[in-house]
């Protein structure tokens, strides 16, 4: 499922934020992940042209500049190779390979996924408001239209199918590329050619703007027979502009509800702004404490520590952090700042491992207006009692104090179940929902049954001993029955 105008909500626009961290996808947010380059061979070519002659000795001043040679490059190509080539975009594809040879985070966004990349990364889109759902024969329909958005002032209804847009049949395509061609450039208008009760008709919506929650759950669970502490749960999709000040109002809520301790999982993100994870961490630290330092090209003085200026508004409140394999990052430094300050127990698996900082650089302006997203600075944790090793000495992951198995299946389901989770609070992102305890042994839903992870923090955060054992824990408690199944994780 999707909203148009996103790879998972609706429309948008967002400015250009420096401290941007990678972010890190998973295979199941398939209509959530940034149209990825096709790289030609071609393309990888050019990137590894580009590599050679930037190291290039030029021995006398007479030697050209690398730029000349590698615009004579594409004038050859250009000229004489068996097809048609157009040299800009080949260029462009190739500077992209050059840059991801440096790191995996490394990327140059030509124009069309600059500006995608800028929306994403400050949570907004444009599009016509729509919550979308891939159909088994393939194609989408719409599940869902925003009130008030473009979709609904147009007369687009729930149920109807998607099967053209701007004259292109479009029943065979993937939810990214619906999405993607439906989202567009502000008060634009788009044709839609839908199916309705039997009968084909067209419609066209103007784009408009939409903030994307970065907080995509908000509950407090309580015992049947309340007879152990409620407890909050905040689930945070990404790290974008006002996270921090998100999380804050949402914890409130809590506690004036009657919480007694909150979860914050962290699970499926792999990132986002840098300022955002140490705003929230900040949260709950005492003045002058650490929250994470970043360094970095060694004698640039590139250095920085980040402390907390005040005392924060959480400083005794019991909390737990979910992560899993696919936690980076901004995720990363939340994760094992609060755990090196003994204020979060951490649940679930090894995180990521992505202890880099990438800034955002504008190249070009107007219509050539692109990004390069260079990693400039490493980051690093207060003490990093839990990071972990890779076999080349490395940082890698973050080990949970308590490591709870999920399986490579259950967690496609948990995702799946989250992602909807999402889409039904899209209309009312702060809203406190109120639900029993959680049973980890039931089937996976929508309101925490199944979910193994999540009912053991609920229940370490109600076990303050127990709690407190774990922190004081040189070595990590493992729930784990067999190691999970092995898998790729994206970039």
């Amino acid at each position: 499922m999707a909203v148009a105008g996103s790879d998972s909500y609706g429309y948008a626009v967002a400015k250009l934020r420096r401290w941007s961290l990678d972010r890190i996808r998973s295979p199941q947010k398939d209509a959530m992940a940034i149209v990825s380059f096709r790289h030609t061979s071609s393309a990888l070519l050019l990137g590894a042209l580009l590599g050679l002659l930037s190291s290039w000795p030029l021995t006398t001043p007479a030697d050209p500049p690398v730029a000349v040679i590698a615009h004579q490059v594409m004038q050859v190509v250009e000229s004489r190779y068996i097809e048609a080539v157009d040299g800009p975009q080949w260029l462009l594809d190739g500077l992209d390979q050059a840059l991801s040879q440096l790191d995996r985070h490394s990327r140059f966004f030509p124009p069309a996924e600059a500006t995608r990349f800028e929306q994403e990364t400050g949570g907004i889109l444009f599009g016509i408001g729509i919550i979308m759902k891939k159909n088994e024969s393939g194609g989408a329909s719409i599940e869902k239209v925003l009130p008030e958005g473009p979709a609904q002032r147009a007369g687009i209804l729930a149920g109807d199918q998607i099967v053209s847009i701007e004259g292109d049949r479009s029943e065979d395509w993937e939810l990214a590329q619906i999405s993607a061609r439906i989202r567009g450039i502000l008060d634009t208008e788009v044709s839609l050619g839908l199916r309705r009760n039997g009968t084909e008709l067209e419609i066209t919506a103007r784009r408009a703007e939409v903030q994307i929650p970065s907080i995509t759950e908000s509950a407090f669970f309580t015992a049947v027979d309340r007879s152990t502490p409620s407890i909050g749960l905040i689930r945070l999709q990404q790290f974008q502009p006002e996270s921090a000040s998100q999380i804050q109002q949402a914890v409130e809520k809590m506690i004036d509800s009657g919480a007694e301790g909150v979860i914050l999982d962290l699970r499926n993100n792999g990132g986002g702004l840098l300022h955002e994870a140490v705003k929230i961490v900040s949260l709950f630290l005492k003045e002058g404490q650490t929250v994470v330092s970043t360094r970095g090209r060694t004698g640039s003085g590139d250095h920085q520590v980040f402390q907390n200026e005040d005392d924060g508004p959480f400083l005794e409140l019991p909390l737990a952090i979910l992560i899993d394999r696919y936690s980076a990052s901004a995720s990363e430094i939340v994760a094992s700042s609060l755990r090196d300050h003994q204020r979060a127990v951490l649940v679930g698996e090894v995180s990521f491992g992505k202890w880099s900082v990438q800034d955002l650089i504008s190249v070009g302006r107007g219509k050539t207006h692109s990004l390069v997203k260079l990693t400039t600075q490493s980051f690093h944790a207060p003490q990093g009692l839990r990071v972990t090793q890779d076999e080349n000495g490395d940082r890698a992951g973050i080990q949970p104090d308590l490591e709870v198995e999920t399986p490579s299946q259950q967690h496609l389901q948990l995702s799946s179940h989250w992602r909807q989770r999402s889409f039904d609070r899209i209309e009312n992102p702060a809203e406190l929902t109120r639900l029993a305890d959680p049973d980890g042994s039931l089937e996976i839903d929508e309101i925490g049954n199944g979910d193994p992870v999540l009912s053991a923090a609920i229940q370490l955060l109600r076990d303050a001993p127990s709690r407190t054992t774990l922190l004081n824990n040189s070595t990590p408690v493992s729930q784990k029955t067999e190691s999970p199944a092995a898998e790729e994780t994206p970039r």
